[in-house]
């Protein structure tokens, strides 16, 4: 065995190491079929130069024979890898099947096992030739007959794999087409260099320029898979993100097998990965085929799935991911627990229900109390007798009262509270009407914050006003102009009701807690057992009842 210094098997052989090194660094990452291909396509080329390297330092016939024998172990692998590659880059990897397959190793093994064996046929090269002539010895030989056959095949794999990138590219995204117009230059740069060398249009007269072109291919296969990194992207997301999510995902592959699944869906259908990664969903949960497959139609349903020891709702949505041709190469399922929302959804519903019963039943109370203060009326006119005719009139005012804040609430869009600045106003009017006051001989000052009462404190607030303002019109002002206010501020969560007149005064023989007459005893019961509040009473300037309760 004799060596010889080129300036070319240094490079060569240095190139050769880095590609192994990247072949291997995809070899150790594949996680696809494509994955694979791409790393022995990468492994092939470098075997090829590496052994071409070897073959230029050789200076004797026999060595160089025999590592141009060894090229032969990536010359079979290439093409054939680079058709497959291409296969599963363009959506193809139906093609693959075993029969296929097998058809496509049959060439590539007929044509090693004639590599070694040729002495005994010359099927692929008849002759052999050591050229001493330029500055370092190289190999002549000349093709034989399945030689011719071998490039025959190889460049109909090539030349299919680059119609379909090139149809790719005319139909693909911008991000295919960059991906794509790599991958097409990649396999035409070496099978340009190898078509020269096979018809004798070899530029350099020493050299075999196809091993130095091996460079672009596996720079192009390289930057396609780690730059673009298309291969990383799911894993990626799945790290950062599917993992982390509540929502239940499951990717399928076109025949419905599972192909990745997160926690949330691990703990749905009651299993690890491990169970489910490569098998069919409906052969590992059994809701699929029952519940599930029928929204394919409708992409997105609301389902009901037993979980255990209950039922939950989820909002399902099946979305199917399209490749550059149109074909749906693998579904997104995502299934989102809305049990709590529609629990939610259910109790607001509830709640809607029963604000419309009770707007209903405020409306129903005040017509029915309005009905009985007609009724009341009506009697009256009927009562010669003005004492039980009063007595009617002051029962109409109170219900009127009562009836105006049903009334309030109904129209209210807050059936729970009313406030008390209208209210007192309406009412203490609809007073100055009954009594057929004119306004001009009673003056009237409301002064009344803007606060809001619960019905059982609104009722009996409205009939103590009710009590008092009637007690005012009816006997301060005999005959003669007067004035009457009502006021009500909330102090430090303490509500002061002050309703005051000018007019002649209570006697001071009268005690009011204790005096026959209804209206004054109505109102130290609501004030003090209704609020829990106190009453006084200054009889001063004429009358003032200052009451307080909490609010």
């Amino acid at each position: 065995m004799i060596w010889q210094e080129t300036p070319y098997t240094i490079p060569l052989i240095v190139i050769s190491t880095i590609s192994i090194i990247l072949g291997l660094f995809i070899w150790f990452r594949r996680r696809t079929p494509r994955l694979l291909a791409g790393s022995l396509i990468i492994l092939a080329n470098s075997e090829w130069m590496l052994s071409y390297a070897l073959e230029l330092a050789s200076a004797d016939l026999p060595t160089k024979i025999l590592w141009d024998k060894v090229q032969f172990l990536g010359v079979v692998t290439v093409p054939t890898m680079w058709f497959v590659y291409i296969l599963y880059y363009t959506g193809h990897e139906r093609w693959l099947t075993r029969r296929a397959s097998a058809l496509l190793l049959i060439v590539p093994f007929i044509t090693l096992l004639l590599t070694f064996t040729n002495e005994a046929h010359g099927l692929i090269w008849t002759s052999y030739s050591l050229d001493t002539s330029g500055p370092f010895s190289v190999l002549h030989n000349t093709y034989g007959l399945w030689l011719w056959i071998f490039i025959g095949y190889a460049y109909i794999l090539t030349l299919i794999g680059a119609s379909l990138l090139v149809r790719m590219f005319v139909y693909s995204r911008s991000l295919y087409r960059w991906q794509t117009s790599a991958l097409l230059f990649g396999a035409l740069a070496p099978m340009t260099a190898s078509a020269l060398v096979a018809f004798g249009l070899n530029p350099s007269e020493y050299l075999d320029l196809t091993p130095f072109f091996f460079v672009v291919t596996n720079i192009t296969v390289g930057f396609s898979i780690i730059y673009f990194r298309l291969e990383d992207i799911v894993p990626l997301a799945r790290e950062t993100i599917i993992e982390s999510m509540d929502d239940s995902i499951i990717v399928l592959d076109a025949e419905n097998r599972i192909v990745d699944i997160n926690p949330s869906a691990q703990r749905l259908i009651d299993g690890t990965i491990s169970q489910f990664i490569g098998q069919p969903i409906e052969e590992v949960w059994p809701e699929w085929s029952r519940t599930m497959e029928p929204i394919h139609a409708e992409k997105d349903k609301e389902v009901v799935l037993d979980c255990g020891n209950e039922q939950r709702i989820y909002d399902v949505s099946i979305s199917p991911l399209i490749d550059w041709g149109g074909r749906t190469i693998s579904q997104i399922v995502v299934l989102r627990d809305i049990t709590d929302r529609k629990r939610s959804e259910k109790i607001k519903a509830s709640l809607k229900e029963k604000e419309i019963l009770l707007q209903e039943i405020h409306h129903r109370v005040k017509n029915n109390l309005q009905i009985v203060s007609s009724l009341l009326n009506l009697q009256s006119q009927y009562i010669k007798d003005k004492k039980y005719a009063e007595m009617l009139r002051e029962s109409q005012n109170r219900i009127k009262s009562m009836a105006l804040i049903h009334e309030r609430l109904y129209q209210s869009e807050n059936l729970a509270k009313i406030n008390l600045n209208e209210y007192i106003k309406t009412l203490v009017h609809t007073l100055i009407r009954s009594y057929k006051v004119s306004t001009e001989r009673i003056e009237l000052q409301i002064d009344v914050e803007d606060v809001s009462f619960g019905i059982d404190a609104a009722i009996p607030c409205g009939l103590i006003i009710n009590e008092l303002v009637s007690n005012s019109l009816k006997h301060a002002f005999p005959d003669r102009k007067g004035k009457i206010a009502v006021i009500l501020h909330s102090v430090d969560g303490i509500i002061e009701l002050t309703v005051s007149d000018n007019g002649v005064g209570i006697p001071e023989d009268i005690d009011f807690k204790n005096t026959e007459t209804l209206g004054l005893r109505l109102v130290t019961i609501l004030a003090e057992d209704q609020l829990n509040g106190k009453v006084n009473l200054i009889k001063s300037k004429g009358t003032t009842f200052h009451i307080t309760f909490k609010e």
